[in-house]
């Protein structure tokens, strides 16, 4: 079956963009940073900023979260990968800057970005919509650690967490002595906590792409050699396993396929995204866990994997999100005035 084509710029010149990033080169110096603890982020935003200019976009540069506060009349597009920053729920910061100046950004409007980032409250919707998701409660600093009312074993983590931040073999506890005493940890370093079931199986992420009106690019496998194949944040940050493209069952491929229809009919359009499951191979059921939007687009990632296996290099990827977002976000602003 032939993939269906993605977009591309007609007169991609004409379209500034601003990009931002941790390690994205900071004008004029435009070369690879130096990085201490992120195992590889500085090549891989380097390697975005080649891509956007390889395209022919007009592209600045920063890795300052203030430069978007200044991008009003500078630029056509904000292409921020600018997602973990040392402020409390920090993927809302640039995306509600440029809506407040009427400024497309790549993602998702503040609200969805808001709802995705949050672990339990995405958890809540998912289940409003009839999604499939485990039985989770949220324990916040200061507050008493009274068992859930659900039986383990349990999965301690970080509500917020970003990359599975957090997530260690210690995070899967049989007992509940044994996650009041993760979560009290966490509590130690600020953390709000999310205490949920755990689910037996495997980590399922689907990658999807904003399209006509959205495409499911494949089915990829984190692979893990932890206890209970959960995923721990070494494992996320230092890739040293990767990620393996696998089939599925035609039941379960239809069963994702309905649950990414119903996730869109509600919260998108949104230019791409993954859904994160927990799924038994030997049972067929399946977990959502959380959504991640603005997710990794390196070549090893769920992203990468799966669309160069639909014949799709990342430069045509991150050149469709960029057209694809900036058609979604085509007169958004028209009708914002100010009431008061």
């Amino acid at each position: 079956m032939t993939s269906p084509p993605l977009l591309w710029p007609a007169a991609p010149s004409d379209t500034r963009i601003l990009y931002l990033a941790r390690f994205a080169p900071d004008d004029p110096f435009y070369t690879v940073k130096p990085e201490d603890t992120a195992f590889g982020y500085a090549e891989y935003h380097f390697r975005i900023f080649e891509a956007l200019r390889d395209i022919g976009y007009r592209v600045s540069s920063s890795s300052k979260p203030y430069t978007a506060m200044m991008a009003g009349g500078n630029a056509d597009f904000v292409f921020s990968l600018l997602n973990r920053m040392p402020i409390r729920n920090p993927e809302l910061l640039v995306p509600a800057i440029c809506t407040y100046l009427r400024l497309p950004c790549l993602g998702a409007p503040p609200n969805i970005r808001a709802l995705a980032e949050d672990k339990y409250l995405s958890k809540l919707a998912f289940a409003g919509l009839g999604l499939p998701v485990s039985p989770g409660s949220v324990y916040r600093p200061g507050d008493p650690l009274p068992p859930v009312n659900f039986a383990g074993p349990y999965f301690v983590k970080d509500r917020f967490g970003a990359a599975s931040e957090g997530v260690t073999e210690e995070s899967l506890q049989d007992t509940w002595t044994g996650a009041a005493r993760v979560a009290a940890g966490l509590h130690a370093s600020g953390k709000e906590v999310l205490v949920e079931r755990f689910c037996p199986g495997i980590d399922l992420t689907v990658p999807v792409i904003g399209h006509s009106p959205y495409l499911i690019l494949g089915h990829v496998v984190p692979r893990s050699d932890k206890i209970g194949n959960i995923l721990t944040a070494d494992l996320k940050t230092e890739d040293r396993l990767g990620n393996e493209l696998i089939d599925i069952d035609a039941a379960t491929a239809a069963a994702i396929e309905q649950d990414v229809q119903t996730v869109w009919s509600s919260l998108g359009p949104i230019d791409y995204f993954r859904l994160d499951y927990r799924w038994d191979p030997a049972t067929g059921r399946r977990y959502l866990i959380e959504m991640n939007i603005c997710c990794y687009l390196g070549v090893r990632g769920a992203i990468g994997l799966a669309g160069a296996r639909l014949g799709y290099s990342r430069t045509q990827i991150v050149a469709h999100v960029v057209e694809y977002s900036l058609a979604r976000q085509r007169g958004a602003f028209a009708h914002d005035r100010w009431i008061v």
